[in-house]
């Protein structure tokens, strides 16, 4: 079914972020008897064990898997296992697509391939002349297996393994795995012998849309082989580069291309330096500190300062967040931030916290923006000020709570604030606090002005209170808000499709403040869907029904007729 944005103000916006990898602390294994095999264990770090001597696996003992590494010389390195399973959802939905046979089309050939590898075990590596054998290592049942052994210089081997029907016992055979060279980048630095602190780079990849899938697919591999460099490339940490030496980084995903950006020990970025990948090759770059930064590295300074609650020497806060961390504030208010960029604005966010119940006497969270200057060097001294609020009440009487409610259809009723501005001329604005109170709803301000609140019990629904003139020295003031008028003009939508009702259409419409959320509902066995009171001068409306869509605006048709007519 096609989504379609029905009203104007409102935007729905789904990130999603997917990154998988595994960190798993080591567990000690249970003693052995000397004819057993050597049992797997889990392990956190991708570090080279001890080569361990091949066993025989008895032909009663469970599963055991094996695989051969071809190469050139002796194996040194490590090897892991990992079991992969399949989730109940996507069973369920590998049946359901099968059912509705859209797999032929576009999606995985076999149920298999939605196997994930929950751990992986360390597997014993016997050295041979030419390669090694990994294994026999101990494996549950499952529909796959992944074979994954690396040496310290990044070179890989690698194996997805489905073995199909399984025995009860025996050994599993992953075959021959053919060695892979690293692909990667090799950073020289240039110019940043004579300068203090340590210099980093960021990665960013340029993945090639045709092998997006096998680059997917080696990126956990490719962590288990060098953890850090893996974690850098999912959250785009830094990774620090050696000022004396070159830098190796390896093994990357295979992708058509990598963008470096050199960071300075400032935090100062400079780049892209763009840099083609070849598949199996480390390629050479250098970074040049002086182009990279025309107008030089940039210096940091230490931000001391102080939070302070309104015009009061009480502490206004509890934390200072930025993009470099975060650091506690003390009792006093005080907190120290080291390595502020000195080159460009940083905004700073202060957090108070919330305390249950009531009006809070500020904002929960205050941003402050610091701008340095040329003449600021070393330790900077600040003071920030949270703002304390101010209050607009609405206040009703038990009639109007009650008509309120009666009209009202979850999540209204909902009160917007509105300003006049110096040529009369009302809008909205925006308020961080509703705090409902026994006889009405308490609304934050932070500034002085003329103020007045819509309540609406429906988008198209909506009358203002009384107006209050909220003064400098004024720390509350009241509005009422008086019940509805009887009567009025009351609106419905009548669907029909070829000339006949159509019962169970979706209609949604809003009204004139596109921040108000709109009403959803259906239409009955006659087609028709009851709005109510109509007040707004807009009615941006959305109807869906008998495999058609209608968009339009009803506000003219409410007022002349009373009725919207939509033919689908």
């Amino acid at each position: 079914m096609r989504l379609k944005r029905v009203l104007g103000g409102m935007l729905v916006a789904v990130l999603v972020g997917v990154g998988l990898w595994m960190l798993l602390r080591p567990e000690p294994a249970p003693p052995l008897a000397p004819s057993s095999p050597p049992m797997s264990v889990r392990v956190e770090d991708a570090g080279v064990p001890e080569v361990a001597p091949p066993m025989e696996a008895a032909a009663d003992a469970g599963l055991w898997l094996t695989a051969t590494l071809e190469g050139s010389r002796p194996f040194e390195g490590a090897a892991r296992v990992g079991a992969a399973f399949i989730t109940e959802g996507d069973e369920g939905w590998w049946e359901e697509e099968k059912r509705r046979k859209t797999l032929s089309i576009v999606g995985p050939s076999s149920l298999e391939d939605l196997a994930n590898v929950r751990e992986w075990m360390k597997a014993p590596a016997t050295a041979s002349s030419q390669g090694g054998v990994v294994g026999p290592v101990a494996v549950p049942p499952a529909p796959r297996y992944q074979v994954v052994a690396f040496e310290p210089d990044g070179t890989f081997w690698w194996a997805d393994f489905a073995p199909g029907a399984l025995p009860e016992t025996g050994t599993l055979d992953a075959g021959v795995l053919r060695a892979n060279r690293p692909t990667g980048v090799s950073i020289r630095l240039d110019g940043a012998r004579n300068l203090e602190g340590t210099f980093s780079v960021r990665i960013e990849r340029d993945v090639d849309p045709r092998d997006a899938e096998r680059a997917s697919a080696l990126q956990p591999v490719l962590a288990l082989v060098n953890p850090d460099l893996g974690w850098a490339l999912v959250n785009g940490s830094p990774v620090p580069l050696r000022p004396d030496a070159d830098t190796r980084l390896a093994p990357l995903p295979p992708d058509r291309a990598v963008r470096l950006w050199l960071r300075a020990p400032s935090g100062r970025e400079g780049g892209p330096v763009e840099v083609r990948l070849r598949e199996g090759t480390v390629t050479p770059v250098t970074l040049d500190v002086a182009r990279l930064f025309p107008e030089g590295v940039g210096r940091s300074v230490t931000l001391r300062g102080r939070v302070l609650l309104g015009n009061t020497s009480r502490p206004g806060g509890r934390m200072v967040s930025w993009q470099g961390g975060e650091e506690p504030v003390d009792r006093e208010g005080h907190f120290t931030l080291p390595d502020v960029p000195g080159w460009r604005p940083t905004r700073f966010n202060v957090y108070r916290g919330r305390k249950e119940g009531g009006r809070p006497e500020a904002p929960s969270m205050w941003d402050f923006d610091f701008t340095p200057t040329e003449e600021m060097q070393g330790v900077v001294d600040v003071e920030w000020r949270v703002p304390l609020y101010r209050w607009l009440v609405v206040r009703m009487d038990g009639f109007t709570r009650a008509q309120l409610n009666e009209r009202a259809v979850p999540p209204y009723p909902v009160y917007l604030l509105e300003r006049r501005d110096a040529q009369g001329l009302w809008s909205a604005v925006p308020s961080r606090e509703f705090v409902p109170e026994e006889d009405g709803m308490a609304v934050s301000l932070l500034e002085p002005g003329t103020y007045r609140v819509q309540v609406a019990s429906a988008p198209y629904a909506s009358r203002p209170s009384s107006v209050a003139q909220l003064g400098a020295d004024d720390t509350s003031v009241d509005v009422r808000l008086s019940p509805a008028p009887p009567g009025g003009p009351t609106c419905e939508v009548h669907v029909t499709h070829q000339g006949r009702p159509v019962a169970g259409a979706l209609v949604m419409v809003g009204g004139q403040y596109r921040s108000m959320p709109p009403m959803r509902g259906e239409t009955d066995s006659a087609g028709h869907w009851r709005l109510g009171a109509v007040t707004s001068d807009a009615l941006p409306m959305f109807v869906q029904g008998a495999g058609n869509e209608w968009e339009g605006d009803g506000a003219e048709a409410c007022r002349r007729s009373g009725v919207v007519e939509v033919r689908l």
